[in-house]
């Protein structure tokens, strides 16, 4: 095996598959990259049992041919290589030549056969979807999966395609994230090949690193491909493929509040600062904020014994019921303002105890639901 490639394209390329080695598996082979020199220029290969990857680089490939080469540690000497061209060369006692401008490393590799195949999800249910609209369906649920592993099923991401029976919603494709204390969901439009739609369950690690290629990529269309245990993602060059998470996933129709007393409107930009303000002070009180609408505009308050206490005002447009309060956790609050585009967001408040929700204006397709949190104010 011999070839060349520019170190920018090596760069990206080897970082990308390296974040999916992992280093407490008791399986050691899965702890090197795959490289494949052909004719069609470098394949890169990482799997880790769960989520494999396999991406193409372009290469001038002198010499075909296949050899592992340890992870984190060709991730540290490409790094730090200068921007040049870098040459490859597997000699006959199994070391590899890494060599740019007039200097060299030599690493020790393996053989690539006991090196576990990458699994090809070619049977199953197919579609294809927009690139950039997927990224960021993925940007705006992914982060409120659970971290818990007590709660595997919501590690993960759902993904729903088909005719949604919730009223009002035109999408047929899905993607929803929940912990149990907020829950974000985003619809879309795709084309769909056969009849019926597909629920799924994918690992947040698996669509958190497809969202990194798709940055990164041009191409057109994203084909994705789901069986019975897997889902396969195709982008250009670029294939990564994921175990399902087996499971139900919780009904999430049934949080969705069917009515609001109060719609408060407000600049996206404005409210995410305030809520930034507010939480220096509530991150000593279990991030817990007042939300309440007094004279036509919304209060967002904090206060901790010791530290202080703060009242943020913004200026809103309300509709309905101006006594509305509600205490929240505030730093979920600002996570999904830091994912909403539009230039107002829309925050629907019920009474009581009722669920928050917080949507960007005009837009349908995106909605978060916010647990209350129990307060002495608000019982």
């Amino acid at each position: 095996m011999e070839f060349t490639c520019e170190k920018k394209q090596l760069q990206g390329g080897v970082s990308a598959v390296e974040r999916l080695v992992s280093t407490r598996s008791t399986l050691p082979i899965i702890g090197n990259v795959l490289f494949e020199a052909g004719k069609g220029g470098l394949k890169l290969s990482a799997n880790n049992l769960e989520i494999g990857m396999e991406l193409g680089l372009k290469a001038n490939v002198t010499k075909e041919g296949a050899v592992l080469l340890p992870a984190k540690t060709l991730s540290g000497i490409v790094s730090k290589l200068p921007e040049t061209a870098v040459g490859f060369k597997l000699s006959e006692n199994g070391t590899v030549r890494i060599s740019y401008d007039q200097s060299y490393f030599n690493l020790h590799s393996l053989p690539p056969d006991e090196f576990p195949a990458l699994p090809k999800v070619k049977e199953g249910k197919t579609f294809s979807v927009d690139p950039a609209l997927f990224g960021q369906m993925i940007r705006q649920t992914i982060f409120s999966v659970s971290s818990s592993e007590d709660k595997y099923i919501l590690t993960g991401v759902l993904i729903e395609t088909g005719k949604s029976s919730f009223p009002g919603d035109n999408s047929n494709i899905r993607l929803v994230a929940t912990d149990g204390y907020r829950l974000a969901k985003c619809g879309g439009k795709t084309e769909t090949k056969g009849e019926g739609g597909v629920s799924v369950i994918v690992p947040a690690k698996a669509l958190s690193e497809l969202a990194k290629i798709l940055e990164s990529g041009k191409e057109d269309s994203l084909k994705i491909t789901i069986s019975g245990e897997q889902i396969g993602f195709r982008y250009g060059d670029s294939y990564l493929v994921s175990r399902l998470i087996q499971g139900q996933f919780p009904d999430y129709k049934q949080v969705i509040p069917k009515k609001s007393a109060t719609k408060i409107s407000l600049g996206t930009k404005e409210f995410l600062k305030a809520a930034e303000r507010a939480a220096v002070i509530a991150s000593g009180s279990a991030n817990v904020t007042l939300f309440e609408v007094r004279s036509g505009k919304l209060h967002l308050s904090a206060n901790t014994p010791d530290v202080g206490s703060v009242d943020e005002v913004l200026a809103a447009e309300i509709k309905g019921s101006e006594k509305a309060r509600a205490s929240f956790n505030i730093r979920l609050i600002t996570d999904v303002l830091g994912v909403i585009e539009t230039e107002k967001t829309l925050i629907e408040l019920g009474e009581g105890l009722s669920p928050g929700v917080i949507r960007p204006e005009d837009n349908d397709e995106y909605l978060y639901i916010v647990m209350p949190i129990r307060t002495q104010e608000v019982a």
